[in-house]
């Protein structure tokens, strides 16, 4: 027996911020589609915008090793076949805003966590992301591929941590379906959001009854609006 690794704590809501536009001319449809379709599209890491993405380190040992060219190239093909898609903690990081979701002119999905783990298909896992100076270390040891890979790909330079990232992995690049029932709980619009894109929005997520909260900015503070209360008419009472 060996002590484990437990993570007991973690966040009740994930954001994903998304840009609507982008040398793909669907883009914007793509997105939607990935709301109203209820999947989470993961990329490959070639897709991420750290160009450091995916480095690591190599022990003298497995250097040293018979299997090294073998072993490296067995982890290379692993991280190129999983598929990644990043989420947040928090749905207020201006930075994100502007990187991710296009200069604030893009959207932030908000997903339920429990809710996305429990209707996600078998062999998806969320990871929550480490941060280190030091890229991570692989030891000749009885590890697989595959959890390698991960381990490279969970792993990012500290300069990053205000992120707060955690990543959905899936064994393949491609969607990961989940059941639709009130796992994304609202989507929030960028303040420079185009009036085009925001009547789509509203239009087909209210017919989903996905909440939609606009971004409001107030000098270096910003908020969105607050999600609407449902309203339950009381019956007149039957007369005796």
């Amino acid at each position: 027996m060996a002590a484990e690794i437990k993570a007991y704590a973690r966040p009740r809501q994930l954001y994903r911020y998304r840009s609507l536009v982008g040398l793909n001319p669907n883009k914007f449809r793509q997105e939607l589609d990935a709301i109203t379709g209820a999947y989470v599209y993961c990329p490959s890491y070639a897709s991420m915008n750290d160009p450091m993405e995916g480095s690591h380190r190599e022990s003298a040992l497995l250097k040293e090793s018979q299997k090294y060219d073998q072993t490296i190239q067995e982890v290379r093909l692993a991280i190129d076949t999983l598929g990644i898609a990043s989420f947040s903690e928090t749905m207020d990081h201006e930075p994100m805003w502007a990187h991710y979701a296009q200069n604030f002119s893009g959207i932030c999905v908000e997903y339920n966590v429990k809710r996305l783990l429990d209707s996600l298909p078998d062999q998806h896992e969320f990871v929550r992301m480490t941060y280190n100076e030091l890229a991570p270390m692989l030891y000749r040891d009885r590890e697989t591929a595959e959890n390698r890979a991960k381990m490279i790909l969970s792993c990012k330079s500290v300069r990053w941590a205000s992120e707060r990232e955690w990543r959905l992995i899936r064994p393949a690049i491609g969607p990961a379906p989940y059941k639709a029932h009130r796992i994304v709980t609202s989507v929030l619009l960028g303040s420079r959001i185009s009036p085009e894109h925001e009547e789509i929005i509203r239009e087909e997520l209210g017919k989903l009854k996905i909440p939609v909260r606009k971004m409001k900015v107030d000098t270096y503070a910003i908020a969105f609006e607050a999600k609407k209360k449902k309203i339950t008419l009381k019956r007149p009472a039957r007369k005796g």
